[in-house]
């Protein structure tokens, strides 16, 4: 259906035991993000891009925080998005929209000249409007609604690395897209797995996949063509594919940074 090119898109919009205290070996073999349980406190858990010490994987970490997303400073100062541009489908081309504020919540529509569908994400339910006769919200199904969810994290699933619930490996060093890319795995206990190829030079996010550790659906994007807004990275093209084909592209026209976006305009409409 034209709608499940969220899945896809909404991704994108931001070990070894001794990873942090340990060994800076170039090795291959899978390096994990670990730190004893007695030291994560707290704050350490909500913080976005703590120090993470020594190690590999930390150093990996640290420079994308710092390089890619600009670092802590320029990343606290930005609160909500608002993205406009064109989506392209197998179905046609339609105009998109979205706002989204931290933490998760998320609010898109899409239309074409006489059709608008509008997806939604409170922080609780997960809800979809759709274009027909008795146009009425509703509650997405329940498995529609875990893969919103998990779509609709604001920024990249390596902030806030010692969250609960979440684990990160550094996995090896590859080519991807004609650049030589870090692949990060985050594997989260909602049981999605996001691979991560970050360019070794600019340590911007090349590339992104998601498996579906329950189905083995897997979903992807390609990010070209970055600028920054307030020091973040947003890629103006990202192109998306499911199971390794093509689904959509999206090229952004207008990207406005904490453009007065609101809770109560992600509430499920009655």
């Amino acid at each position: 259906m034209i709608y499940k090119w969220y899945i896809l898109y909404l991704s994108g919009i931001l070990g070894l035991n001794a990873a942090l205290f340990g060994t800076d070996s170039e090795e291959s073999a899978s390096v994990r993000l670990e730190m004893p349980a007695d030291q994560i406190n707290v704050i350490l858990r909500q913080t976005s891009m703590p120090d993470l010490g020594r190690g590999r994987l930390a150093k990996i970490l640290t420079r994308y925080y710092i390089e890619g997303l600009g670092g802590p400073e320029d990343w606290e100062k930005i609160s909500s998005l608002k993205v406009s541009g064109n989506l392209l489908l197998k179905e046609g081309e339609f105009e998109l929209n979205a706002f989204l504020k931290k933490p998760d919540l998320i609010k898109v529509s899409m239309r074409d000249n006489q059709r608008e569908w509008v997806l939604g994400y409170d922080g609780e339910t997960a809800w979809r409007e759709f274009p027909r006769a008795n146009r009425k919200a509703e509650p997405m199904p329940a498995d529609e609604a875990r893969r919103f969810k998990h779509s609709a994290h604001f920024g990249s699933h390596l902030l806030y690395p010692f969250a609960i619930g979440k684990t990160i490996e550094y996995i090896d060093t590859i080519p991807v897209e004609g650049t030589i890319c870090y692949q990060i795995r985050v594997t989260l206990d909602t049981d999605y797995q996001v691979d991560y190829f970050i360019d070794i030079r600019t340590y911007l996010e090349i590339k992104a996949v998601n498996t579906d550790l329950r189905t083995g659906e897997v979903n992807s994007l390609v990010y070209q063509d970055y600028f920054r807004e307030y020091g973040m990275p947003i890629a103006r093209q990202v192109e998306s594919f499911e199971d390794g084909e093509w689904v959509s592209s999206l090229r952004l026209d207008e990207v406005k940074v904490n453009a007065g976006v609101i809770p109560w305009m992600f509430k499920m409409r009655d």
